[in-house]
Parts: structure tokens; sequence; C-alpha cells
């Protein structure tokens, strides 16, 4: 390969299945976890290559490692950390990014844009830059949000249609046709990693705002709530109307036609996947519990 190919790689799988895809073999892979979707197809094809599974890249002696690959371009596709100075001064890079940029920078937008409720979301491929999620953004592709979709599908949507995207771009940039960077525009909003703490479920707040946060937090960790001595974690469900039940308050779970509800500050939501306990139930199963 020649030194204007030099590509060290960062990330997922489906990224790196994506370059080898196009003809590009990194010279070196950082993986960000052990696993992932595409995990067992990519490591026959990139067993004689270098390869670091979560390094500490801000230790002198990964970053000599990583430089005596002699890289002309990083590429990043969902990698879970942040890439340190020491590292992008190797070369420039590439990052994707699962949001409308710049909405939702950080490390967790797909959380954020589903509890926001926004309709859509983008694809980004950008310039890495040492602001976090800051740099211009080469290509921007609009995705619209389904109805019902939780965090966990969204983002497998996402990160398939990223690892495509960042390869694209990638073959252009190596073939000297980099795509015209646009500096972001726009009010700046931040999705930190949700802590698992704080997604309780507040039952005095309305059933669509409820029904937001499930989906958002779906399917790990999961929203929770109590109900009696139970710890309940709620993976799916659905606003609906409270009818006869707009009585009771907030949080108090009641039996209709068969199915689970609880009872919100406005409405109500119909459970249908949760976790009592240790045990996982559907909506009907639960309900059996309550009568």
């Amino acid at each position: 390969m020649a030194d204007a190919g030099r590509v060290l790689y960062f990330g997922d799988p489906r990224g790196a299945l994506a370059l080898l895809a196009r003809g590009v073999r990194p010279v070196g892979l950082v993986h960000g976890r052990r696993g992932g979707p595409g995990w067992r197809r990519l490591l026959p094809q990139v067993a004689d290559l270098p390869r670091w599974i979560t390094p500490n890249l801000n230790a002198p002696a990964v970053v000599a490692q990583l430089a005596a690959l002699r890289p002309t371009l990083l590429v990043a596709c969902f990698y879970p950390r942040r890439i340190p100075p020491p590292v992008l001064d190797l070369a420039p890079g590439l990052n994707a990014h699962p949001s409308d940029l710049p909405r939702w920078r950080g490390p967790d937008p797909v959380h954020w844009t589903l509890r926001a409720g926004d309709a859509d979301t983008a694809l980004c491929v950008q310039w890495l830059a040492a602001g976090l999620d800051e740099g211009d953004v080469l290509t921007r592709e609009r995705v619209e949000i389904e109805p019902r979709e939780s965090a966990g599908h969204l983002a497998d949507r996402l990160e398939a249609l990223g690892a495509e995207r960042i390869a694209d771009v990638a073959l252009r940039v190596l073939a000297g046709d980099a795509p015209p960077a646009t500096p972001q525009v726009g009010e700046v909003s931040w999705a930190p990693l949700a802590d698992p703490d704080d997604l309780e479920i507040d039952w005095t707040r309305p059933a669509a705002e409820i029904d937001r946060l499930v989906r958002a937090s779906a399917p790990d960790p999961g929203a929770f709530t109590g109900i009696g001595d139970e710890l309940v974690v709620v993976y799916a469900g659905q606003p609906a109307e409270a009818g006869a039940f707009e009585v009771l308050p907030p949080g108090t779970p009641f039996v209709r036609g068969g199915e689970a509800f609880l009872r919100c500050g406005e409405g109500a939501y119909k459970l249908t996947r949760l976790q009592l306990g240790r045990r996982r139930l559907g909506g009907r199963a639960f309900a059996r519990l309550l009568v």
C-alpha cells in the first residue's frame, strides 16, 4: 500500500469491514471493545495486522507504537473513548457521529435524541478535532426516526450507516477528493452518558414523556420504577388514555382488558415488556400478578 493510504482505524468492526470492502487495508486497528457486529468476519482478515483493544491512548508507549505505523489518515467509527491530542497529532482524522451536529455532541446522542422527541436525526462524517465533536462536517445524511423506535434499534441503524459513509469519505480523502468541509452552525446541545440512576420514571410526568424515556433507555440499562417492594425495569410500552382510571394518583398500577397500566400525570402508560426482580415478563403476564 502506498504511503498516501496508510489508514489507522479506531472503532467497531463494521467500519473496518467497510474499508476492506473498498480495498482500503488499515495499517493497524484500535478496537473500542472486544466483539460487536462483524467481529468474527473481521478477525481472519486482519490477523496479520497490529491491533489493540481499548489501550490507554495517553500512554507514551502506546502513542509511540501507533506512530511507528506512519499513518496518514485516522478513521474513527464509533470508538467509545475520546482520542487524545498526542494521537490526533499523528495524522488528519475522520469521525462518524450519529446526530445532526452541533445538536447532541457527546458520547450518547441516540439516548438524548429520543428522549427529546426529535422527529429525525443525522449521520455526520466530520474531521476529527481536539474539541469534542467540534470538527467540520464533510457529509450529513438525515435519518428519520421510526415512531416506536428504541435507542438500541436506532443506534444499530446509525452505526451500520456510519460504517458505510465513513468508508466512502475515507476513500475520497485518500484519492485527494475530500468533500467540502462545512463548519457547524446553530445551537450546541450536549449528550452526556446517561447515568443509570437518573433513569427512574417520574409518573407525575405526561405519558408521552415517559414513553420517550423508556424508548431512549432500551434495551440497556432500561428505565425503572418501584411497585410495592419490587424494582421494575420497563423495556417497552406505549401511552394510553387513562379513562375511568383518571381518579388514580400518578404511579398507581391498574388492569384494563387484561393489560397492565400505570397512571401518569397526563394519561396512562401501558406496559408491554418489563423485568420484575429477576423475571422478564410481558405486560399481560404482569397484569395477572396485579389482580
